[in-house]
């Protein structure tokens, strides 16, 4: 399909995998990590802020959902000016302005400056969101750009690990208990330090990234032929102790011909500029197979990340009922009207002010699958079609949610909830892997950024719904959560795999 990529991967299977590709990917998972945690942590950090900023229910939905606005209104944006700019650049001023909002969010004393920080964090948090994603692909060839991907996206077990793991540390601790007062009401609690913490995994990944080039596909692409081939050669000396040979110096030069050729002239009007440069993903031969990735995109984001972020909350609830839970169900065990089994009051303010952190090892379990279930992909991407893949765990999923409205036993139903939010997240790196082949480099970045804006969109939606409606109707809820990925299997024909 793609056929003026034919020459890149061949020198790239000629140079092999090897220690570039090792570090890019632990740079680039780092990146992974603080954008989960930076979208997904909150669902740690929310509940504890809580009381310190005077919340309701629905406030903390809204703070839930903030990050995932700022990466939705920003996405495109950062797309447009990654295929002008280049990854690494882009890369590198997202970063370091997102880690600067992210700590001046976890100082805010009002739940008005939080949620205006935490959308801001989310502005410049879409950068590493997608571009990581980007850059590292136009490290790889064809044959092993899947399962790459797919390590790149296991951080994400990794992140689902590491709150967790902070959030015993700096909640679950007596000796982490601690209230400084600071300035006026600023009052420094750990939940504020926990927030900072956060965004640990984009500082080392900022310094790692200093020695990484720029995307060598990039530099072809905008003709910087000098730059480009400097690139591949250090990544060939890298992997192999050896530079290019004139062979492949000559297969990159017909490369750089091709790619160049896709470039398209600048417009004055610069809203014109990124409309015209996104329609070739609407038109033949893009067109369907992108509309449809999509839509699966919106609604795996609904589930792994809409779900997801409730997954700490949810747990901890359930984990705060007195004596016996036999025979109850999820729901049962959430909502049953029985003030006497609580170690709280059914009163929503007080419930969430909990601090109890029973939900933290369940967190730790989600963290753990995370990381198994990208290994097992990654292993079975050797063996098995992607497709299959995909529909399997369409299938599980669903089975898991159906099953998750009438199980009572403890562990199955834990598991379920598991699977109902991991599956989908795993589809998402599948998808996203897709794409990457799908498109050519020229709108790879505005193809992966609009595919996950409609992830974060899902995000969105699910973390509303999940927050208004699963209290009064929990079971109609993860019934229509449940059917989703059935909805989105029907579309796997026009999936671009």
């Amino acid at each position: 399909m793609n056929q003026y990529l034919t020459e890149f991967d061949t020198v790239m299977e000629q140079i092999g995998f090897g220690r570039v590709h090792l570090f890019a990917t632990l740079t680039l998972g780092l990146l992974q990590m603080m954008a989960i945690m930076e979208t997904m942590g909150i669902g740690i950090v929310g509940p504890a802020a809580v009381c310190d900023l005077h919340m309701s229910l629905m406030q903390l939905s809204s703070i839930m959902a903030a990050g995932f606005m700022g990466i939705i209104c920003s996405s495109y944006f950062w797309g447009y000016i990654t295929d002008k700019m280049g990854r690494r650049w882009i890369l590198l001023r997202t970063i370091s302005l997102s880690n600067l909002c992210s700590v001046i969010s976890m100082f805010m004393v009002s739940f008005s400056g939080f949620y205006v920080m935490r959308f801001v964090t989310g502005i410049f948090v879409a950068g590493p969101s997608f571009v990581a994603v980007t850059y590292l692909s136009e490290f790889c060839n064809k044959q092993i750009m899947a399962r790459v991907v797919t390590h790149l996206y296991m951080f994400t077990g990794f992140a689902m690990l590491y709150s967790p793991a902070l959030g015993t540390f700096f909640m679950g601790t007596s000796y982490m208990e601690f209230e400084v007062e600071l300035v006026g009401d600023l009052t420094l609690r750990p939940w504020r330090l926990l927030g900072c913490m956060f965004m640990l995994p984009g500082v080392i990944a900022f310094f790692l990234l200093l020695r990484m080039p720029e995307s060598p596909k990039f530099l072809f692409m905008i003709g910087e032929t000098e730059k480009g081939m400097a690139v591949m050669d250090w990544v060939c000396r890298k992997n192999t102790g050896r530079p290019l040979n004139p062979e492949q110096v000559a297969n990159m030069l017909k490369f750089q011909e091709k790619a160049q050729v896709k470039r398209q002239r600048n417009s004055n009007n610069i809203l014109s500029t990124m409309l015209n440069d996104a329609m070739p993903l609407f038109r033949k031969p893009f067109v369907g197979y992108f509309v449809s990735g999509c839509a699966v995109m919106f609604v795996m984001g609904l589930l792994a990340n809409g779900l997801g972020i409730w997954y700490t909350s949810m747990r901890n609830r359930a984990n705060m009922r007195i004596g016996s839970t036999e025979n109850m169900t999820l729901c049962s065990m959430l909502f049953e009207n029985n003030p006497s089994l609580m170690q709280e009051t059914e009163e929503d303010l007080l419930v969430v002010c909990n601090d109890d952190l029973h939900s933290f090892y369940d967190s730790l379990i989600l963290g753990a699958t995370y990381i198994i279930l990208y290994n097992i992909c990654w292993m079975l991407l050797f063996y098995v079609p992607r497709k299959t893949l995909l529909v399997t765990s369409f299938i599980i999923a669903s089975t898991c949610g159906f099953a998750l409205i009438f199980v009572a036993n403890h562990w199955v139903q834990l598991m379920c909830l598991i699977f109902l939010i991991s599956f989908p997240g795993l589809i998402i790196s599948l998808m996203g892997g897709a794409l990457l082949e799908f498109v050519p480099t020229y709108i790879r970045a505005k193809a992966l950024c609009i595919s996950l804006m409609w992830c974060r969109w899902g995000a969105v939606m699910g973390t509303t719904i999940v927050g208004s409606n699963i209290e009064q109707h929990c079971e109609i809820t993860l019934l229509a959560m449940a059917i989703m990925p059935l909805c989105s299997a029907s579309l796997e024909a026009f999936l671009p795999f």
